[in-house]
C-alpha cells in the first residue's frame, strides 16, 4: 500500500503537471478539518508565457470570486434574520420595488411579443437565497435572452446597478421552480436597505472583522487596497490551451454598486476562514441555529424537482457530481442531500454544501465528515472540462483518511 507521504508526493506532482501543461495558470488549494488542523495548503502560479505579468500566487492573493460571492452574502442575510430584522418567509417586494413589480414571462405571441402575467405568490428572502424566486440570468435562460433582444436593450453585463441588470421578468411563479440567477444580487440590496449601510461596509464590519479577515472587497481598485489581484486567463475551447490573456479585464468592470451575487474579491485564506467557521459552527458570524438551516433542504417540492432536472440535463455546476446523489439547495449553496447510492470515488457525506463560480473556483463544507475545502483558479469560461478532473483529484485527496498536512511547495 502506498504511504500517505508518497500519496502527497503523487498529488503534488499531479498539481505541478496541471500548471506546467497549462490546465491552470493560478491555483490555491486549502482543506481543513473541523478541529482546525490542515489537510492541504498548496498554491502555485506566477509569471508564465501565457500570463507574463501574473503576480506570484499565494493564499493571500486576491481572486475574483464571481458566484462564490453568494456564500458570504447569504451569511450576511442570515445575520439579519438572527437579529430579527427580517424573516426568511417575509415578502420582500415592498423593500425591493423594482423586483416587486416584475411579472412572470409565460410565453410568446405569434408576433414575437412576450406574454406576461401578474405573479400570485410573494417573493421571500428564502426564495431569493435558494434560486427559487423566478429571478434568472439573461445569459443562461433562453427566454430572458429573447426578452432582451425584444426590448432592444444591452445585455445585463453592460449595466451598472442591480436594478438595471435585473429589471426583467420572473421565469416562473415564486416557489414553484428553480433557476440559477440573480436572487443573491437582490439580497445584497435588501441587506443595504435594512442595515442602512453599503454591502461593502456591512460585510467588512459584521462578516469579515469577526474572522480577522481583511481582503474581501467589491472595489479592488479603490485607493488603499494594496493586495495583488490574480490575472484572469481564458481557455481556447478549440485548442484547449490557455493562450488568451485577459490582463486588465475585470468581470465587474461596469458596475457602480455592490453585487451580492457575483461582485466581490477575496483571498483564498480569508474565504477558507469563513468556510471553517461554518464547519466548526463556532458562532463567530452566525448563531448555531442559522448554521443548521444552511445545511437543510430549503426548497419546495416543485423547486426541488426542477433542480434535479437541471442537474441531470444542464452543464451548469462546476464541481464533481455523480449518479445516485440527491440534490437540493441549502442556504448558501448546492446541498448534496443524499450520498448513500453515490458513484463518487470518495466518501462524501450527506448534506454537504458546495458551489462554484464562473472562474472555475469550487468550495465544499462537509459537516458529516468534518472537513471543508476550497479550490481557487482564475480560468474562464466555466465549467472547464480540463479543470473538472482537477477538482475530482482534490476531493479524492482531501477525503483520504491518510492525508497529511501539506505546505506550499510551488511558486
Amino acid at each position: 500500500m502506498r504511504s500517505s507521504h508518497s500519496g502527497m508526493e503523487s498529488f503534488q506532482s499531479y498539481l505541478k503537471a496541471c500548471f506546467d501543461e497549462g490546465i491552470v495558470s493560478s491555483l490555491v488549494l486549502i482543506a481543513k478539518r473541523r478541529d482546525g488542523s490542515d489537510i492541504l495548503g498548496t498554491y502555485m502560479g506566477g509569471p508564465s508565457r501565457a500570463l507574463p505579468s501574473q503576480c506570484p500566487i499565494d493564499d493571500q492573493t486576491t481572486f475574483t470570486l464571481a458566484s462564490c460571492t453568494k456564500l458570504p452574502t447569504t451569511v450576511a442575510a442570515l445575520q439579519l434574520v438572527d437579529k430579527k430584522l427580517i424573516t426568511l418567509n417575509e415578502d420582500v417586494s415592498q423593500l425591493l420595488p423594482v423586483l416587486g413589480r416584475q411579472k412572470i414571462l409565460v410565453g410568446w405571441q405569434a408576433d414575437g411579443s412576450p406574454i406576461l402575467r401578474e405573479r400570485r405568490n410573494p417573493i421571500t428572502l428564502r426564495q431569493l437565497l435558494t434560486h427559487s424566486s423566478g429571478c434568472g440570468y439573461d445569459f443562461y435562460h433562453p427566454d430572458l435572452k429573447r426578452f432582451r433582444r425584444y426590448q432592444g436593450t444591452t445585455p445585463a453585463t453592460e449595466k451598472a446597478k442591480v436594478t438595471e441588470w435585473f429589471d426583467q421578468p420572473l421565469v416562473f411563479e415564486p416557489g414553484q421552480g428553480w433557476e440559477y440567477g440573480a436572487g443573491l444580487d437582490w439580497v445584497g440590496k435588501l441587506i443595504e436597505q435594512i442595515s442602512g449601510m453599503s454591502l461593502e461596509d456591512y460585510m467588512s464590519r459584521y462578516v469579515w472583522a469577526p474572522l480577522g479577515a481583511s481582503s474581501y472587497t467589491f472595489w479592488p481598485d479603490a485607493p488603499g487596497y494594496t493586495r495583488e489581484l490574480a490575472t484572469l486567463a481564458k481557455r481556447d475551447r478549440a485548442t484547449g490551451k490557455l493562450d488568451v490573456s485577459l490582463e486588465g479585464l475585470d468581470l465587474n468592470r461596469n458596475v457602480k454598486e455592490c453585487f451580492g451575487g457575483h461582485g466581490a474579491y477575496c483571498s483564498a485564506a480569508d474565504y477558507a476562514e469563513l468556510m471553517f467557521s461554518l464547519l466548526a459552527n463556532d458562532e463567530r458570524v452566525l448563531r448555531p441555529s442559522s448554521v443548521e438551516l444552511m445545511f437543510d433542504d430549503q426548497l419546495s417540492p416543485e423547486s426541488k424537482e426542477a433542480l434535479q432536472e437541471v442537474m441531470r440535463t444542464r452543464d451548469l455546476a462546476g464541481g464533481d457530481y455523480y449518479a445516485g446523489e440527491v440534490y437540493s439547495w441549502g442556504l448558501g449553496g448546492l446541498l448534496v442531500e443524499e450520498t448513500h447510492d453515490s458513484e463518487a470515488p470518495y466518501d462524501r457525506g450527506a448534506k454537504t454544501l458546495a458551489w462554484c463560480s464562473a472562474l472555475n473556483h469550487y468550495w465544499f463544507i462537509d459537516r458529516s465528515k468534518g472537513v471543508c475545502g476550497l479550490l481557487m483558479t482564475h480560468v474562464v469560461p466555466s465549467p472547464d472540462a480540463q479543470i473538472k478532473p482537477l477538482i475530482r483529484a482534490f476531493l479524492r485527496h482531501t477525503y483520504r483518511e491518510n492525508a497529511r498536512p501539506a505546505f506550499p511547495s510551488f511558486l
